[in-house]
């Protein structure tokens, strides 16, 4: 029987005696892996599940057997002698290939390597050395790139999961075999071969800083400072660029050390380079006990890389680092070569419809040199409605359809086809930060996207950050769950392991105090103070930086450089002292907030309490206008104005965040919890002061209407907040965010209801334009009941104030409902009656036309077509009265419906020939909202016969 050589690491391939065997079934070759790489024995109904998991067992069955047969087949045709078994073994209802044949598998040789490093934890003697790294290097020459790389099944078969396993668990083996190789190469000074090796590690782990601090020593051994330097460089700069951070305390010690030994004359100790004795007062905590939510994260990158489309759902409550570990892994995807586009749901200030879509779109936008390139104009025009600018930048751009039935629809098209173009390019990550925050119309538009991607498959990763104790979002994604395959990654407070663990990366063990009876003396001060700190903080990740942060500024725990070159920070202070330990923790974020603050200069407190009242991200300009701290005229104040950000940002109160695209850098809080904390203390007066502030800048600088809206509300300002508020509205409206656009309306609602000077203050037009809009937008979500709440409502309110046309107006709109919602034709016309008795009354010939029209238009889907006619021409004639030509043009329009009923076709072409004539003319076209408050003529061809 002939040699059967198996390589798994890279893109598979298998020999047999010398002979490349290719495979006409690729699940065959899945299983020959399967059976090489888990050894034994397997049952057939096992593998059959495993590799047919969508068929039923006994054509599951019947596929293994062809796919055994066909490895029986193989293995003959290049063997000299033919077994019956060949290399299988088969025994009864079990499967596995016979190790006792003339066998080769480069996973064996990799997994006997790492078992004998795995063994040697400390530095082995020099004969031992030799041997292991003889072995090591062996074993990584064999290894051609990752597990079964680019070798998937799809369907998602169990297979697929565990390639992924097996790559993931592989992945970690083979970064273990390269550090231990490094390490055994740098002491035995093979230096060239270890800069090799940390090459290759910095390939495969491209963030790894163990590996550039190693790799930074060894050139320093070979005399190099030079290339030393330059790779401290590249590990700076990569952890710059992917991850945000800087590198640690221990590669800048290091690269401060190789800095001063290039430059000081021979026998100039480190010690004498005093300009070197210093270290930042930044705070920077490492990720930890976060290493199997990472894992999870990556693995579902690696199925989305695989045109598998993903949903990852970081879940936890506020403070517990949700966004620290989605940034870091966002840096680690970056490395992978994703494509990054980010968005953030905001809760405070003007929350526009799709924002966090709107701000992940504009920014991709802006940088890229051809949007042209990315979509056709005809979906560049639906997305102008989101990005106004790319008509601008485009102004021979199509118009977006006026067809208000597909109109949603096609803009939603246009964002999935925008995400599905870059996905092409390159795998896609979209992370939404906040879910729990994100308005009706940004959820309808995620699902939508599930949808769209569940049928085309693009290299797309979907991850969002969730508050876990907001259920209500959580069950809005449960649709979207239905469409791809979502993890849930819940985050915990840390263990008290994990505390002492994250103190242990920023305090140093430093020496016992001679003669000193205390806790330190048994244990390190990472030890004793974790654990104090466990105790009173929970583990909860924000309250443990919250508090060490604290520490550094009353001094208690300050940086000190050891003599091994290392930066640490150490405790200055015995923690086991009673008092201490009194003084040590406010009992929350808000007590921790509180001292922040009180430490602040005033310029830096208004700032700060500037940013509160924004909300979301502001501009510099904003923060300095709002809290009135400078003035870009007077050089002075500026400079009081920057110092004062400056500080603000230096405390760790605010956090710059560059935009990337050339527009000015924004600031936020470091955290939604301390700005909280900040709004509720500022004092109602003064909220009320800087909300006013807030809307005459955005006023004049023509902000959306509900920001506006929200300002004004805060600030007291109830007229502005209505006023606003109904414009908020309409704007949702023409994005089809009707759920938003409810919103608004009801905010305005509840201002008449809380003022009610209001009504007395606001014109009638007014009033009628936000319950029409309000009732009009429950129709339109068919919540019956609260759209005839809201025109009831408006009804009392005309026959209050005796306006006869106002009350023929709303009752046309209940008659519309009453058809809407059950075809009573009684109540129908006993409405409509009114209504016409009402607008009689008022001598209105308008509000006439328009209870005729829609009498009409009723009257036509009762098959009364003689009827229709009767009130079809009284509208017409009155409409010609009022002087209104659009209700002509819609009047002309419904008569040639009622004549294309009589079959009077002449007459109906006639009629709608002078309506098109009309509407061309008025440059206009039917819309569902143009008049809302009535049944849309384009709904009489839809509605169902009673």
């Amino acid at each position: 029987m002939g040699l059967l050589r198996l390589a798994v690491f890279g893109s598979p391939e298998v020999f047999s005696n010398s002979h490349r065997l290719t495979f006409a079934l690729r699940k065959a070759q899945a299983l020959l892996f399967y059976l090489a790489v888990e050894g034994g024995m397997h049952s057939r109904s096992k593998l059959a599940a495993f590799l047919w998991p969508d068929s039923t067992a006994h054509d599951a069955r019947t596929s293994l057997r062809n796919a055994i047969a066909l490895l029986r087949t193989l293995f003959t045709d290049v063997e000299v002698s033919s077994s019956p078994q060949n290399h299988l073994l088969i025994e009864r209802d079990l499967l596995g290939l016979d190790r006792n044949t003339s066998f080769e598998l480069d996973l064996e040789v990799v997994q006997r390597a790492y078992q004998e490093a795995q063994r040697c934890s400390t530095v082995p003697a020099e004969p031992q050395r030799v041997t292991l790294v003889a072995m090591v290097q062996q074993a990584l020459d064999l290894v051609r790139g990752p597990f079964l790389d680019g070798f998937w099944l799809g369907e998602d078969a169990p297979f697929d999961e565990w390639v992924q396993q097996q790559r993931q668990q592989w992945q970690v083996r083979l970064v273990f075999l390269l550090d231990r190789l490094s390490s055994w190469q740098e002491v035995g000074g093979e230096l060239e071969q270890a800069c090799a090796t940390l090459t290759r590690w910095n390939m495969i782990d491209p963030l790894a800083e163990g590996a550039y601090q190693r790799l930074m020593r060894v050139h320093l051994a070979r005399g190099d400072a030079a290339t030393a330097l330059q790779v401290y460089t590249t590990c700076r700069t990569r952890l710059a660029e992917d991850l945000q951070v800087e590198p640690s305390a221990e590669t800048v010690a290091l690269a401060r050390h190789i800095r001063a030994s290039a430059t000081r004359p021979p026998g100039l100790s480190a010690a004498h380079v005093s300009a070197e004795q210093s270290m930042s007062g930044e705070l920077v905590a490492p990720l930890v006990g976060r290493a199997g939510a990472f894992r999870q994260l990556s693995s579902r990158f690696q199925q989305a890389r695989s045109r598998q489309p993903q949903v990852v759902v970081v879940e936890g409550e506020a403070g517990i680092g949700k966004t620290r570990l989605a940034m870091e892994w966002i840096g680690w995807a970056k490395a992978q070569g994703a494509e990054v586009l980010r968005g953030q749901a905001f809760e405070m200030g003007g929350r526009l419809p799709y924002q966090p879509f709107i701000e992940a779109l504009r920014e991709r936008l802006e940088v890229e040199n051809a949007p042209e390139d990315l979509l056709e104009d005809v979906w560049l025009a639906e997305l102008s409605r989101l990005l106004p600018e790319l008509r601008a930048r485009y102004p021979d751009l199509p118009s977006p359809t006026e067809d208000e039935l597909t109109a949603k629809g096609r803009l939603f098209e246009a964002v999935a086809r925008l995400f599905e173009t870059l996905a092409q390019r390159t795998p896609l990550v979209l992370l939404v930060e906040d879910l729990h925050w994100m308005d009706e119309a940004s959820l309808e538009l995620l699902r939508y996207l599930g949808h769209s991607w569940s049928r085309h498959n693009p290299r797309v990763l979907l991850l969002g950050t969730l508050r876990s104790e907001d259920l209500e979002v959580s069950s809005h994604l449960t649709d979207l769950r239905r469409d791809l395959p979502m993890t849930q990654v819940l985050l915990q407070m840390f263990s008290q392991e994990e505390t002492i663990q994250l103190l242990e990366a920023l305090v140093g063990e430093g020496k016992k105090t001679p003669g000193k009876n205390n806790e330190q003396d048994e244990y390190g001060p990472a030890t004793v103070l974790g654990g104090f700190l466990f105790a009173h903080t929970g583990g909860h990740p924000l309250y443990l930086l919250e508090t060490l942060k604290l520490l550094r500024e009353r001094e208690w725990l300050l940086p000190r450089l050891g003599t091994d070159g290392i930066w640490r920070l150490e405790l200055m202070v015995d923690i086991g002292r009673e008092r201490l330990r009194r003084e040590l923790l406010p009992p929350s974020v808000r007590a921790l907030t509180q001292v922040r603050l009180s430490k602040l200069s005033e310029p830096a407190r208004r700032l700060v309490m500037a940013s509160a009242v924004l909300g979301t991200q502001a501009t510099a300009r904003h923060l300095w206008q709002v809290a009135e701290v400078g003035s870009l005229a007077e050089e002075q104040t500026t400079q009081i104005a920057v110092t004062a950000l400056e500080e603000a940002i230096s405390s760790g109160t605010l956090r710059e965040e560059s935009t990337g695209s050339g527009r000015p850098g924004s600031y936020r809080f470091a955290h939604d919890l301390i700005r909280d904390v900040v709004y509720t203390e500022i004092g109602a007066a003064r909220r009320q002061v800087l909300h006013q502030r807030a809307f005459a800048m955005f006023e004049r600088e023509g902000a959306p209407a509900s920001e506006l809206a929200y300002h004004a509300r805060c600030a007291d300002d109830a007229e502005a907040a209505y006023r606003f508020n109904l414009q908020a509205g309409r704007e949702a409206v023409a994005v089809f965010a009707v759920a938003d656009a409810i919103g608004y309306y009801e905010q305005a609602r509840a201002l008449l209801q809380e003022h009610s000077w209001l009504q007395t203050e606001l014109a009638v037009s007014a009033i009628e334009q936000l319950y029409a809009r309000l009732g009009q937008a429950y129709a339109f979500q068919r919540l019956w009941e609260k759209a005839q709440e809201a025109y009831e409502e408006l009804l009392a309110y005309g026959r209050h104030k005796q306006l006869s046309t106002l009350v023929s107006l709303t009752l046309n709109r209940l008659a519309i409902l009453a058809i809407q919602r059950s075809f009573d034709k009684s109540l129908v016309d006993t409405l409509l009656a009114e209504a016409l008795q009402m607008a009689e009354a008022s001598h209105d010939p308008k509000a006439l036309a328009e209870t005729e029209w829609n009498w009409a238009q009723i009257t036509a889907t009762w098959d009364d077509p003689e009827g229709a006619l009767s009130h079809g021409t009284h509208a017409l004639t009155l409409a010609r009265t009022s002087l209104d030509p659009e209700l002509e043009a819609r009047s002309l329009a419904l008569l040639g419906y009622i004549h294309l009923l009589r079959r009077d076709f002449e007459e109906s072409i006639r009629c709608l020939e002078a309506s098109r004539m009309l509407y061309t003319f008025l440059g206009a076209s039917l819309s569902l909202h143009r008049n809302g408050h009535f049944l849309p003529l384009t709904q009489v061809f839809h509605l169902p016969h009673p």
